[in-house]
Parts: C-alpha cells; sequence; structure tokens
C-alpha cells in the first residue's frame, strides 16, 4: 500500500509523524513523508500578516499537491495540526480514488477544527471515545476508530550517565489545571519544563521560554525519579477524570521512566494502575505520593519495569500501523 504521511507544520506532533512513517514502512508498506516541518519559521514570520499567511498557505498546498502528484499514495495519512484543511482539495483527492485518513491526537472540547473537514476522511482515528464520537457521527463521520498514543521503541535515545538527577519533574505547556496545581508545589526538587512557562513566574520552572526538544524531554525522563504526568485541561480546578491518555504516558513508560499520572477513564485498556502505573484522583494524593516514592527506590523501579515491558508488548507506533493496515484492508 503506497502510504503519504503528511506532517505537521509545528509542534508536540511532528516527531508523531516521523515516528508512525518509520512504522508504515518497517511492516512492508511503500510509506513516504511530507514533512512540513522545515516551513515552521516561515510560518512563525507570516502568521501575523494576512497577505503574507495566505501566500505561506498557497506554497504549502501548491507543495502538498506536488508530492501526492508525484508519489501517487493509495492512501495520504494526516496527522494532528496536518495542514488537511483546504475542502476542495480534500474533494478533489477523494475524487482520485485515494483514500484519506486522520489521525486527530488532540482533545476534541479544545481543537474544534475536525468539525470542519472530518466528513471529507473515509477514516477518523482518534484517543477518545463518546461523547466525541457522538459529534463525530452528528458531523457526518461513519469511520471513527480509537488509536491511542504510542511509543517509538525505534527513537534515538541517548543514555544518561553523569547527568545530574533530577528529583521530580514535568514536561511540556502550561494549561490551566497544571498552573493551578503547579503552583501550589513547591518543595521535593520540583522541576518545570516548557515553552511559555515563564509568563506564570512559578519558582519550579527551569526551562520556560522555548519549547524543549524531543532529545532533552528524553533525557529529562530519563534523570527524574519522579516524572509527574498531569494531563492537559482548560479548566484550572480539573484533577483527572478525563478520557484520553496522552503521549507522555507512553513515552516514560517506554523509556522506563517513573511516572505519576492522573487518573484517566481509558488508562485501564493500555495499563495496570496497580502493578504499572500509579494513577491518582486528587492533587493532594499526588503530593503524598511524590513523598512516598521519592523514599522508595524499588517500588518506583518495579512499577517502571513493568510499565515498559506492557508497552514493548503493545504500545509501540508498530503496533499502531497494524492496526491501521487492519482496518484499511478490510
Amino acid at each position: 500500500m503506497r502510504i503519504l504521511v503528511i506532517g505537521a507544520i509545528q509542534g508536540g506532533t511532528i516527531p508523531i509523524c516521523r515516528s508512525i512513517h518509520h512504522a508504515f514502512r518497517d511492516i512492508g508498506q511503500q510509506a513516504d513523508i511530507l514533512d512540513f516541518s522545515e516551513f515552521q519559521n516561515e510560518f512563525y514570520e507570516t502568521r501575523n500578516d494576512t497577505n503574507l499567511s495566505y501566500q505561506f498557505y498557497l506554497k504549502i498546498k501548491i507543495t502538498l499537491l506536488e508530492k501526492v502528484a508525484g508519489f501517487q499514495p493509495d492512501v495520504i495519512f494526516g496527522i494532528a495540526q496536518s495542514p488537511l484543511q483546504d475542502i476542495d482539495m480534500l474533494t478533489e483527492f477523494k475524487k482520485a480514488g485515494i483514500a484519506l485518513c486522520y489521525w486527530f491526537m488532540e482533545d476534541y472540547r479544545i481543537f474544534g477544527y475536525w468539525k470542519t473537514v472530518v466528513p471529507y476522511f473515509d477514516h477518523f482515528f482518534t484517543i477518545q471515545k463518546d461523547p466525541f464520537w457522538k459529534e463525530l457521527k452528528d458531523a457526518g463521520c461513519r469511520n471513527y476508530h480509537y488509536l491511542p498514543m504510542a511509543f517509538d521503541s525505534q527513537a534515538d535515545v541517548q543514555k544518561v550517565e553523569d547527568e545530574q538527577t533530577i528529583p521530580v519533574s514535568f514536561v511540556g505547556a502550561p494549561y490551566p489545571n497544571r498552573v493551578h496545581f503547579f503552583s501550589q508545589f513547591l518543595d521535593d526538587g520540583f522541576q518545570i519544563f516548557g515553552e511559555d512557562w515563564e509568563r506564570h513566574q512559578i519558582p519550579p520552572v527551569a526551562i520556560g521560554d522555548r519549547r524543549v526538544t524531543e532529545s532533552e524531554t528524553y533525557c529529562i525522563y530519563q534523570r527524574s525519579l519522579i516524572n509527574i504526568n498531569l494531563h492537559s485541561s482548560p479548566f484550572p480546578g480539573e484533577f483527572g477524570g478525563g478520557d484520553f491518555v496522552n503521549p507522555r504516558t507512553f513515552e516514560l513508560a517506554g523509556l522506563g521512566a517513573f511516572q505519576l499520572i492522573d487518573m484517566r477513564k481509558l488508562l485501564t485498556l493500555h495499563f495496570d494502575p496497580a502493578e504499572e502505573v500509579i494513577a491518582l484522583t486528587s492533587w493532594e494524593d499526588m503530593k503524598w505520593a511524590v513523598k512516598y516514592f521519592l523514599r522508595h527506590d524499588e517500588e518506583r523501579k518495579a512499577f517502571a519495569e513493568k510499565a515498559r515491558a506492557r508497552v514493548l508488548k503493545e504500545h509501540t507506533y508498530r503496533h499502531r500501523a497494524e492496526e491501521i493496515i487492519e482496518i484499511l484492508s478490510k
């Protein structure tokens, strides 16, 4: 099957695009990739000027059309933030007999661009189920599928040897709930890494003025005795209770790094909260767990080892690529 993977221009899904592309190739598909990340600087330079922004997206469209004409894919596979919002272009692709797929690895409550494009895709993969699926159906989507995130077992992970240990860390963006809870957590050697945190003036921020690279992120994960994995929410006081399981969960587990996670409705489909990850239902429990596991090295290691074994058995991008091909082959 000839699969053209369309990457994002900017954001955290850029490495995910590369991972699923490599996974398709690993399982014998004729996969190619259109990596738009090289346009990132131009995107930032033009986004606040209407005329320049129009010219930029015209350039993106032409680049995409030229790639499709040259590669002649059977399938176009987009991911979150891929520039696949041009309805006329999607319509022409469908007329040409190309199957259109999209992996929407976003919280549908926060990112609503799916509403205008979902009827044009033959297969729409999500990291959430109902009530999102009901809204997809109401919007004209019929072939929606649950496809959780994964770990790239082929990633170039640098072994951390002599780097200084971080007692407790978090890597990610300052969503309202994280700002709310992390402003209350000022001890135990906690450090925060990620873009836009400098605006919030929270003492634990170590790097707050830029996005941390993938290699830096993996290094921080491995250096940290405890990785706090608090899912994003637009509601400041929301802790746990959400549904989707974020990429960080699978990455931390795949690296053998210990994590404390807020409980998710779909988490038990992928991990055992009693054996593989520690899932909490309140911020008070999270703070207690930090203090407890900082003192219990062997328990931390046991959880991390079991989580890693589970990921390598069931939750790599190769597993996800096989799921996608099985669906497309029906």
